[in-house]
């Protein structure tokens, strides 16, 4: 069963959903897909860096996208805020055991 989050633990507060959406993503090591806007403020604000290009392939032929990724620290945080704790995962465990 879904729940609300904490917003005491939300990953970098004080940003929109949009930009914590991108930067969800790129902590998992997608794309941001989010608007130029989000995109730039994120990169502006060093919560994410251009690490250039990936070649990717499809039916047409081979083609560049641009590539993400969070700095170390960044990413240490954004870890920490989305970790389960002990209490969270035990209750996860016995959720998963009564299936």
């Amino acid at each position: 069963m879904p729940r609300k989050p904490d917003p005491d633990r939300l990953p970098h507060p004080g940003r929109t959903s949009a930009e914590r959406r991108a930067l969800n993503r790129v902590g998992c090591g997608e794309p941001p897909a989010c608007s130029p806007k989000t995109l730039r403020r994120l990169l502006d604000n060093g919560l994410i860096v251009d690490v250039g290009t990936e070649t990717r392939r499809d039916a047409l032929g081979s083609y560049r996208v641009p590539a993400y990724a969070m700095p170390i620290p960044v990413h240490f945080a954004w870890c920490s805020a989305v970790a389960a704790t002990d209490a969270e995962m035990a209750a996860f465990e016995a959720e998963l055991e009564e299936l």
